[in-house]
């Protein structure tokens, strides 16, 4: 009679293949933090939550393959080498060598779980330092209700518009932060990097955070560019809490939430966002779409128009001499409509690490990362005096912001630590002018406000979102509480936050 043999598993493998699991997980997670680390210059959890729960299409592919290759790569060969010393020293790889008997062979054999263990907790712990998980917990365990308190909702709010509406540019400028401009700054910034913006915002409307060229104050869930797009279209700041959904997608972006292009599609304007890149990455077609109905141009609309080769890509799509080309065109063809409209930009050449060195790039200095900075300079001003010359001008405002602080980790690290970065701002042809510009503290969430009230606007009670029209004398949120205790409350959970914006419910 046959006999059927069982397959059994031991006790022990399946205990090996978990501790080899876990080993795996710690080394990767350490290899991920060192490499995000190296690659900005203060990374935050709720970005990084962000990222995951976003479109990451259209992303740079250097910044892909070198989180592969030291992540994933660096991560399985660490736990390959591990696994391999563990099997040589105790004799279960090559029974031949007399090693396994040693005293380290035995160490090792015996320690093996809490070596794994020990290996798992450090890199949790190295993980939690540097993206700042204790305080990421703490802010999601405590409850707030300043945003509730503060928020001021466009809906009901009363908006009254010029007779003749003025059109509206609106320029991102990607990790624009005035430090380029000032040598007070120290370290790196040993001459000014932006003198073409330097003398845009001397000549124009620029708001500080001091005497001289300054800018707005930067805030948590406003760091990075989807959330800058976001807080300074709409007032908020973006909150990513752990049981949030996609931003994006069946479920829509932030679907509470009302943006200046709500606002001005309401009033007829036509709109458009022109990117250098894939509009889709981070949710931003999606908030964008949803949130004003603008049409997108990106690198694959310009694809299908033929205005670039198919299989043309370079940085994160292509570089801003061609997307300020294509912003020409654009205007022109949105002011020939004969309808207000809203032209909204973001450059990238200046995105970490080092720039993009396009070949309009001078070399003035050695390193890249200044000399791109005076090159995004110097085609902004180009784009400015083009703008002038043209028809709709004279009742158009343009704003030059940028998106956030630059995340470029070795260019900053440097920079005098007593020094405040601040995002750089200037508003070319307002309609009104501001009552005090200078020694203003603010973030860039007052922006919202400001726009409108740059294009001509009437706000009652010159606030919305949490936002403070800037050319009044109102006092911001980061005024009336000091910027640490604001932070702070941005970072707490909000029940109204999560119900009224990402609609949440709780069950």
């Amino acid at each position: 009679m046959a006999v059927t043999k069982k397959m059994t598993h031991k006790p022990g493998s399946w205990r090996g293949m978990l501790l080899a699991l876990a080993l795996l997980c710690g080394n990767l997670l350490f290899f991920l933090t060192v490499w995000m680390a190296n690659k900005y210059d203060k990374v935050t959890l709720d970005q990084f939550i962000y990222q995951m729960k976003s479109s990451a299409a259209g992303a740079n592919r250097s910044l892909i393959n070198s989180a592969l290759v030291r992540v994933g790569v660096f991560g399985v060969a660490a736990t390959a080498a591990e696994l391999g010393i563990y099997l040589l020293s105790t004799g279960k790889l090559m029974h031949a060598l007399r090693f396994r008997g040693t005293k380290l062979a035995r160490f090792v054999a015996r320690r093996a779980v809490a070596l794994t263990l020990a290996m798992l907790i450090f890199a949790a712990g190295f993980f939690t330092v540097k993206l700042d998980l204790v305080q990421f917990v703490s802010a999601a365990a405590t409850e707030s209700e300043f945003i509730e308190d503060h928020y001021v909702d466009p809906n009901v709010t009363e908006l009254t518009f010029p007779e003749q509406k003025r059109n509206l540019i609106y320029i991102f400028l990607e990790s624009m932060e005035t430090t380029f401009g000032e040598t007070d700054a120290g370290g790196p910034i040993y001459d000014n990097f932006i003198p073409e913006l330097t003398q845009l915002a001397e000549e124009n409307v620029n708001f500080s955070n001091d005497s001289s060229i300054g800018g707005a104050l930067s805030f948590s869930g406003t760091t990075w560019t989807a959330a800058a797009l976001v807080t300074q279209t709409s007032g908020l700041n973006v909150q990513v809490p752990l049981d949030a959904g996609y931003f994006g997608g069946e479920h829509g972006y932030m679907p509470g939430l009302v943006s200046i292009g709500e606002i001005l599609e309401a009033e007829g304007y036509n709109q458009t966002l022109l990117v250098g890149s894939d509009a889709e990455f981070g949710g931003r077609d999606a908030y964008f779409t949803e949130h004003g109905n603008y049409n997108i141009v990106d690198l694959n609309t310009l694809k299908e128009r033929g205005w670039i080769r198919e299989d043309y890509r370079v940085w994160w799509g292509f570089e801003d001499e061609k997307l300020f080309n294509a912003a020409r065109l654009e205007l022109t063809a949105l002011a020939e409509q004969g309808e207000p409209f809203n032209f909204t930009m973001l450059t990238c050449d200046t995105h970490f690490p080092d720039g993009y060195h396009c070949y309009d790039c001078e070399d003035e200095y050695p390193e890249q990362y200044p000399t791109v900075a005076r090159c995004s300079s110097r085609k902004v001003m180009e784009f400015i005096e083009w703008c002038k010359q043209q028809p709709f001008y004279e009742n158009t405002t343009i704003v030059i912001s940028g998106d956030h602080l630059t995340m470029d980790p070795d260019f900053m690290q440097d920079v005098d630590e007593n020094y405040t970065r601040t995002v750089f701002n200037c508003i070319i042809n307002p309609a009104v002018e501001p009552i005090r510009e200078k020694n203003r503290e603010f973030g860039t969430f007052d922006l919202f406000p400001t726009t409108l009230a740059a294009m001509g606007v009437q706000i009652q009670g010159d606030r919305l979102g949490l936002g403070t029209n800037l050319f009044s004398e109102k006092q911001t949120l980061c005024e009336m509480y000091g910027f640490e205790a604001l932070d702070w409350e941005l970072q707490k959970r909000s029940e109204f936050y999560n119900e009224r914006f990402l609609g949440l419910t709780e069950e």
